[in-house]
C-alpha cells in the first residue's frame, strides 16, 4: 500500500512538472570565448584550419612574435597556432608557441584552410562586440580570412584583423537585427600572406554597452524554439 501511495506521489510531481514545464525557459550557455578548451557549439567544420583549435595562452610570445595575442582567459583561436595546451598538447608533442604545418610537417602558418561555423542564437542586443586579430583578407575577396554574422545564409556583418596578431576589441551595430536568428563563422580562405584570423570573446550588449550573458540569450522552451541538439544540452545539463 505504501509503495502504490509513493508511486502515485512520484507520478503526480511529474505531471505538474510537466505541465509547469510548457513554457518554462532553460537557460544554457555558450562557448564564446573557447574556456571549454575545445570547439563546443561550434560544432560545424570544414577543411583543417581548426584541427589544432582552440589554442592554448599567448603563443605569439611564447616564439617571441613581439605581438602578443591580447586572449581573454586561456583559449582563443589563432589560426596560426599548434599548441592545445599543457595537457592535450603535451600529449600531442606540442610546445607552446608551435605554428601550423604543411602536409609535408613543415611550418607553414597559414597553409591549413577551412570554417567554423557556431550554434543559432537570437539577436537580442544593440551591439555585438569580440577580440579580432591576424590577417586583413576581407570578405568579398579572392581569399578571405575574416568573421561574419550570417542570417538566413546572408552575411549581414563581416570583420578582418588588422595584419596583426594582438587582438582588439570591435564591434558591430546590430541593432537593425534583433529578433533575427544568426551564427558567426569564421572563415579562413587563404594560405598566402596573414592568411588566418584571430578571433576571441565574443558578446552581445545592450543600449548601456552592458554585456548580455549568454545564458539569457540562449533561454530555450521546453518546445525547443532554438535548436539545440541533445550533444549540446548535455554538456551544460550533467
Amino acid at each position: 500500500m505504501k509503495k502504490l501511495f509513493f508511486l502515485i506521489v512520484i507520478l503526480s510531481i511529474i505531471a505538474i512538472l510537466f505541465l509547469l514545464s510548457d513554457n518554462t525557459a532553460y537557460a544554457r550557455a555558450f562557448n564564446n570565448d573557447f574556456e571549454t578548451g575545445d570547439l563546443t557549439d561550434w560544432e560545424e567544420k570544414t577543411g583543417d584550419a581548426f584541427d589544432f583549435q582552440p589554442t592554448y595562452g599567448d603563443n605569439p610570445t611564447a616564439r617571441n612574435r613581439g605581438q602578443p595575442s591580447n586572449h581573454q582567459g586561456d583559449w582563443w583561436l589563432g589560426l596560426a597556432e599548434r599548441y592545445q595546451g599543457p595537457d592535450k598538447g603535451a600529449k600531442l608533442g606540442q610546445n607552446p608557441g608551435d605554428m601550423q604545418q604543411d602536409a609535408n610537417g613543415n611550418v607553414a602558418p597559414d597553409a591549413p584552410q577551412g570554417t567554423l561555423t557556431s550554434i543559432k542564437f537570437e539577436i537580442v542586443g544593440v551591439t555585438m562586440n569580440f577580440l579580432i586579430g591576424g590577417g586583413n583578407r576581407a570578405w568579398g575577396t579572392a581569399e578571405p580570412c575574416c568573421v561574419n554574422l550570417v542570417i538566413n545564409g546572408k552575411v549581414e556583418r563581416t570583420i578582418t584583423g588588422e595584419s596583426h596578431e594582438t587582438m582588439k576589441r570591435k564591434e558591430w551595430d546590430v541593432s537593425d537585427l534583433k529578433g533575427k536568428i544568426a551564427q558567426l563563422v569564421v572563415v579562413d580562405s587563404s594560405s598566402g600572406g596573414w592568411g588566418h584570423p584571430n578571433f576571441d570573446d565574443v558578446h552581445q550588449a545592450n543600449a548601456s554597452g552592458k554585456n548580455i550573458p549568454w545564458d539569457q540569450i540562449l533561454a530555450v522552451d521546453a518546445r525547443g524554439k532554438l535548436a539545440v541538439s541533445w550533444a549540446q544540452m548535455k554538456k551544460y545539463y550533467k
